[in-house]
C-alpha cells in the first residue's frame, strides 16, 4: 500500500507539471482575467530593466500575465512607443489596461509575427490608474524593448 501511494504521488506531480501552463492558455483572451489587478503568471530566467528611455524585458520561458508598467495620471494623454518584441516559441501580447479595466491589445507577437525592428504604437491612456501587461503562453525566448518618454 505505501509502495501504491508513493507511486501515485509521483504520477500526480508529472500530471501537474505537464499541465503548468493551461492557464495560460484559457485566460489569453479574457479580458476580465487580464484586468485583474493581481499577476498570475510562472517564469524562468527573467530580468527586467529600466534601459535609456523605457524599459528591457528578458525571459527564457514565461506563461501568464504580468504587469510590466504602471502610472497614475490626472488628465488622459496619448503616448508613442516603440516597441522591439521577440520570441522563438508559444504566443504573447502587450496590452493596454486602462482605470475603467478596458484590455486593449498594443502589440501581439509568435515566432512568426516577431517585431524585431521598431514598431511605434501609440497607447490612449485615461486618467486614472494605466497599466501595460505582459500576457502570454508557451513563450520561450521572450525579448521585448519599450521606449517611450513617461508621461
Amino acid at each position: 500500500m505505501r509502495k501504491f501511494k508513493g507511486l501515485l504521488l509521483i504520477l500526480l506531480c508529472l500530471f501537474l507539471a505537464g499541465c503548468n501552463n493551461e492557464f495560460a492558455k484559457q485566460e489569453y483572451d479574457s479580458a476580465e482575467k487580464i484586468a485583474q489587478e493581481g499577476d498570475r503568471y510562472a517564469k524562468e530566467m527573467s530580468v527586467f530593466n529600466p534601459i535609456e528611455g523605457g524599459y528591457s524585458l528578458t525571459v527564457s520561458k514565461f506563461d501568464g500575465r504580468e504587469t510590466l508598467w504602471t502610472k497614475n495620471l490626472k488628465e488622459a494623454q496619448d503616448v508613442e512607443i516603440d516597441f522591439l518584441f521577440s520570441l522563438s516559441a508559444g504566443q504573447a501580447k502587450l496590452v493596454h489596461v486602462d482605470a475603467d479595466g478596458n484590455v486593449t491589445t498594443v502589440l501581439e507577437c509568435s515566432p512568426e509575427t516577431s517585431a524585431e525592428e521598431l514598431v511605434t504604437k501609440t497607447v490612449s491612456l485615461k486618467s486614472g490608474k494605466n497599466r501595460l501587461k505582459i500576457v502570454g503562453y508557451d513563450c520561450e525566448e521572450v525579448e521585448l524593448q519599450m521606449l517611450f518618454e513617461e508621461p
